[in-house]
Order: C-alpha cells, then structure tokens, then sequence
C-alpha cells in the first residue's frame, strides 16, 4: 500500500465520528418501526465515509479497488434504508416485512456480487485511470453497463421515496408540511452531489463527497427525531388513526363501492376488508342511508349498531363515509334504567302503603292500650306493636338495599371474581372465563343466594355453581345439598315478603337480574337440595363459545 496524505481525509473521519455519534444517539430514541431503517442510514453512512478515507490514502490502485468493494456495502445500505424511512414515516410500515427487504436487497447484492468479479467480466467498470490532483492520486473509472443498472436503480428507489413524500406533501396538514419539506431536502441533496460525481463534473472529479453529504443527511433525520419528536409528532399517525378506533368506518366512492374498511368495521359487519372493498355498500350495510344521516342496524351477530353517513369531498373526488357505532349496550342500559324506574316506582308505592298499614296498626294499639291496666291483655298490644316497628324497620333497611339498583349502568363482570366464599359453607366454582352484563349489585345476587342456602337450608355443607351455554344462553346452575325446596313454594320464594325472615332477598334477587334481561328460577329435588338456574341471553354475556 502506497500511502498518500490529503486533508480531505480528515473531513471523511470526521463524517465517521460524527456518524458513530448519532448511531449512538438513536439508540436513546423510543422503539419505533422508523428507528431500524434510520439506524441503517447512518450506518451505512460510517461504512461509506471510513472506506472512503482508506481510498484517498492509498496511492495504489489494489488498494483503491478494495476500499471501492467496502464503500459498496454502505452504499448498498443507504438507498433502500431511505425508502423503508420514508414508509415508516408516511404511515406504510405494514409493508416494511422482510420480503419486502429481500426485494430491495436482491439486486444491490447481485451488484456487490458482479463488482468482486469484474477482473473476469468487466461489466462493472471496464478500467480506472489515475489522474493526479496536486500530490493527491485519484482514480477515474469508466463504467460498465452493470454501473448503470445499479445507479438508475438506486437513483429509482430515491425517486420512488421523494414521490411518496409529495404525496405526504400535499395530503398532510400545514403542521407537517415544514418537517416532510426537510426531509425531502435531505434526501435530495445526496442525490444531487452523486450526479455531479458520476458525471465527472466539478473541480475534482475523481472526489466523492456524497458519503459526508449522507452523514448531514442522517443528522438531520436523528436531531429531528431526538429534539423534534419526529416519531412522535408524526404524519403516519393520523394515517392509521381509523385502525385503531372501536367504531366502525367504512368509506365508499361516488358509485357506492367500498374503498376503505378498518378493522372494527371487519368485526361489526363479519366481513374481511379485501372482500369487502370494491362492493357496494347495500350488499354489506343493506340499510345504510342513501345521503347524509343516522339509521339504525342490526349487524349479523346481533349487535345494534348505530350508522352515521356523510359526505366527503377530498380535491374534487365525492364519496361518503359511514361510521359505525354499536350501541347495543347503551339500549340495554336504557332499558334497564326504564324498569329499575318502574321497580321503585313500584317499591316506593307498595312500601309506602305496608308502612302505613303498620303505623296504622301501632296507633290502634297505642289507643287500645290508654284504658287497659298492665297485664297480659297490655302485654299482647306491646308484643304487636313490637313487631309493627320490627316490620317497619325491615321495611326501611330493605328500601335503603333496594336505592342503588339501577342507578348505575350495568357492566362486564366475571363471574369467578365477583363470586366469594360464603363462611363455614364449601364452594367449587366452574364458570372460568365467563363474563356477564348485568347490573354492578350482582355480586349480592350470589350473596342472597348463600344467604337463603345457609338460612333455610337446614344441613347444607356445600354450593356448587357452573356454567353451560344451551342454544346461545348461558346456564349459570347454584345447587346446594340441603333440604330444598317444595315444589308449591318454588315461584313464591321469589315474591316480595315470603319467606322466614325478611322476604326481601330472593325478592331482590330476580330485580337485580330482570335489569338486563337475566332470568332465574328454582329447580331442585324437595329433600336433594335447592337449585337455582339463571339464564343470562344471548350478548349479555362473553366467554369460551361467545
């Protein structure tokens, strides 16, 4: 190796310090599907610029044709990088796979390829002349076909990936416009300096500076990053913002043919975007409105949806976008706050007039009692008073019980969390995975029922509760192994009043459940133990076969 000295290898080491800098100054950067092809960019940057300097410090041409072999893998890097950036910023990330990488690889690598063998075939260059600058050897290569076809396709992807940022361009808010402007810039830039250099123009024409352009190049793209949140504050995140909305968008043409189905559409409608998209719209929303308004829809698997449709015109283009909304759980709130509503009405009336009677019974108690000495005749008026205020005491504890149902809008709850253990009772539980809309008082529906069990039960030891789905409801069975229940109390039980004790829980029990649409009935073998079977409908609840 004959080793020259020039000062442009000091602004080429320099190009590699500065590019290790920033190599190490993306890896502070926040995981994002641009940071990969942007670390790749500066890489190959370092690659470029170290060989380069080799080159230039080398009077001989062996070396000079290896150092050329080394840039090559750098620039190799660069310009598909660029493209893979440019992807992940416009919001297209989705097609940066590794077949994609492949794609773009395939022919630099063929390239790389054809330049280690170019002593057997001269299709890469057909000579190098060295020509001198001062003390500066510097060599001149004449180009084969193979050079070409390598820098039209380097120069195709750069093409490629500045087009896609005009688009950014013009689609974008004003907001962005500035920050993709810069980057169209950066990418250019580089361009132009490798044109120069490939044409033989300027003072020095055998001078590379494209890799030190590259280098301000990545700069740019990591201080715009690093200090202006680039990944952060950023164009692709408007672009996939419909992905990730829970209503539905689906948007339609001037002929009614789908363009565009996000994936919430997909699930709403039980339809596969590229099935979906170029068909008309009736053939999957039937009643979506023929202009611009709000209809009702019950999709396929029976959710109620709400469909808004307007218009949109985009640079002259007419189509119309229909926003699906499922209000399903909303009408069931609505119809659980309609017949909580009717329940209390119902209460306040019906206790209202027991309080009453009860009073009434003490006042006449008290008014027979004026003129009777004590005695055991008194001792009775006492004992019914007594239990006149026992009732109306139970009464009011039950009306303050009974206040918060319905208030709230019923929820998503699973069953193996909001069920506990009742004391000095066993308890096996079978409904993993299954989660019910009801009314948030459900855990005290499973309370009533240990309640009842260990009250009236008499010898119960053990409650066990499953689950089974039959025909789309799911079977929610309480059994226990006490005395059970006869067969004419069955559907008493669940009247307001009956029973032992107060009469309110069972009573309770079905109004908590009747709130979203959740029946119960009594089952079991009178002598084998009570059984009490709920039934929750189809979509109010969720689990292994929902």
């Amino acid at each position: 190796m004959i080793v020259q000295f020039s000062p442009f290898v000091l602004l080429y080491l320099a190009a590699v310090a500065i590019g290790l800098f920033f190599l190490l100054l993306t890896q502070k950067l926040p995981d994002s599907p641009g940071k990969r092809p942007m670390q790749a960019v500066v890489l190959g940057t370092v690659i470029w610029s170290a060989a380069y300097a080799v080159e230039l410090s080398s009077a001989d041409l062996g070396t000079n044709l290896a150092a050329t072999l080394i840039e090559y893998l750098g620039i190799l890097i660069i310009t598909p990088a660029l493209l893979l950036f440019v992807l992940c910023y416009t919001g297209r990330d989705r097609y940066v796979t590794r077949n994609t990488l492949v794609l773009l690889m395939t022919l630099p690598a063929l390239t790389f390829l054809a330049l280690l063998t170019n002593p057997s075939h001269l299709l890469y260059y057909t000579s190098v002349t060295p020509y001198m600058v001062g003390d500066l050897t510097l060599f001149l290569y004449q180009y084969g076909p193979l050079f070409w076809v390598a820098i039209c396709y380097s120069y195709l992807l750069t093409a490629f990936s500045v087009s896609i940022l005009l688009l950014a361009l013009m689609d974008y808010p004003v907001f962005y416009r500035p920050q993709i402007t810069l980057v169209i810039i950066a990418i250019l830039l580089p361009v132009l300096t490798s044109a120069v250099y490939v044409a033989k123009l300027g003072p020095f024409p055998g001078l590379q500076i494209t890799p030190v352009v590259f280098t301000l190049v990545g700069g740019v793209l990591v201080f715009a990053s690093v200090k202006h949140h680039l990944f952060t504050i950023l164009p692709r995140t408007q672009c996939r913002i419909p992905e990730y909305l829970t209503d539905g968008i689906l948007i339609t043409d001037d002929a009614g043919r789908v363009i565009y189905m996000n994936p919430a559409a997909e699930v709403c409608l039980l339809v596969n975007a590229p099935e979906a998209i170029g068909q008309n719209i009736v053939d999957i929303l039937p009643l979506s409105p023929a202009g611009d308004g709000i209809v009702e829809f019950r999709s396929p698997d029976g959710a109620l949806l709400e469909v808004t449709r307007l218009t949109i015109k985009e640079s002259g283009a007419l189509g119309r976008i229909s926003i699906l909304h499922d209000i399903s759980h909303q009408r069931r709130a609505e119809i659980g706050l309609r017949e909580a509503n009717r329940q209390l009405s119902l209460l306040s009336s019906v206790t209202r007039h027991d309080i009453l009677n009860q009073i009434t019974v003490v006042q006449g108690c008290i008014e027979l009692s004026r003129d009777i000495s004590p005695g055991p005749e008194y001792e009775r008026y006492l004992a019914i008073m007594k239990t006149a205020t026992d009732r109306i005491q139970s009464e009011i504890e039950f009306t303050r019980i009974y206040q918060d149902l319905g208030t709230q809008e019923p929820q998503w709850q699973e069953l193996s969390s909001i069920i506990k253990a009742p004391c000095c009772i066993r308890l096996s539980i079978d409904c993993s995975g299954y989660v019910v809309y009801a009314d948030p008082m459900l855990p005290k529906v499973f309370e009533n029922l240990f309640d009842n069990a260990k009250r009236h039960g008499e010898r119960v030891t053990e409650i066990s509760i499953s689950c089974d789905v039959v025909e789309r409801t799911l079977r929610i069975t309480v059994s226990d192994d006490g005395a059970g229940i006869p067969e004419e109390e069955k559907e008493k039980i669940f009247a307001r009043g009956y029973g032992k004790n107060t009469g309110f829980g069972l009573f309770l029990v079905r109004d908590i459940l009747a709130i979203t649409g959740i029946a119960i009935y009594e089952d079991g073998t009178f002598g084998a133990g009570a059984r009490f079977v709920i039934l929750v409908p189809d979509g109010g609840w969720k689990g292994d076969q929902g």
